[in-house]
């Protein structure tokens, strides 16, 4: 196994579409789902990741490279820096309700990854590891103390991952039942100090 973790560019923006979409349980597809008609969901979240001076933009992802063939993703930033993003014109007042449960579990002062996800064909070789522990230099190197990330309560693939990288329950909160979810139940914020 060859696997190079590197910064994200620009061409790769739709491997970062696909892993907010895998990563979301279905949150990405409430909120940009038909917002743009004619186009498909993952397209028109390919636009976030070219807003740049944003938390979105794809300079604030890594990706992993197995033999030249990207496997996966992480997208992550300084949760003080999403203050300063400005609203996304695509998404309206009533469509935001979905998110309800993370602005409640915000994540002040750490390091924030907002999605991590691993191509099915890579899987269980330990590369959503490489990435999370990537990541975690990455905040240190910055000068944080603490990491962050949501995950649905009944995702148990995704919450005993990060319970096995020492992430713990910090809170919970009731998610805002929607069509598109996968879950139900509880969002949680976990967190890990670095």
């Amino acid at each position: 196994m060859n696997i190079k973790i590197r910064k994200a560019g620009a061409r790769d923006i739709s491997h970062l579409a696909y892993i907010w979409l895998e990563a979301s349980g279905g949150v990405i597809e409430a909120l940009y789902e038909g917002t743009i008609p004619g186009r498909k969901t993952h397209e028109i979240v390919e636009h976030i990741f070219s807003r740049s001076a944003t938390t979105t933009c794809f300079t604030n992802a890594i990706v992993a490279e197995e033999d030249g063939v990207i496997v996966g993703g992480l997208h992550s930033y300084s949760e003080a820096k999403e203050a300063l993003d400005p609203p996304d014109p695509l998404i309206d007042q009533e469509r935001l309700s979905i998110v309800q449960p993370f602005s409640e579990l915000h994540p002040y002062g750490s390091y924030y990854i907002a999605a991590v996800a691993v191509y099915p064909k890579a899987r269980k070789k330990g590369i959503a590891k490489l990435l999370v522990q990537r990541t975690e230099s990455i905040a240190k190197s910055h000068g944080f103390e603490k990491i962050s990330l949501h995950v649905f309560d009944q995702n148990n693939v995704a919450r005993s991952f990060y319970l096995g990288l020492g992430y713990r329950e910090e809170g919970r909160r009731s998610i805002v039942p929607h069509s598109r979810l996968r879950y139900d139940g509880d969002l949680l914020l976990m967190t890990k100090l670095v």
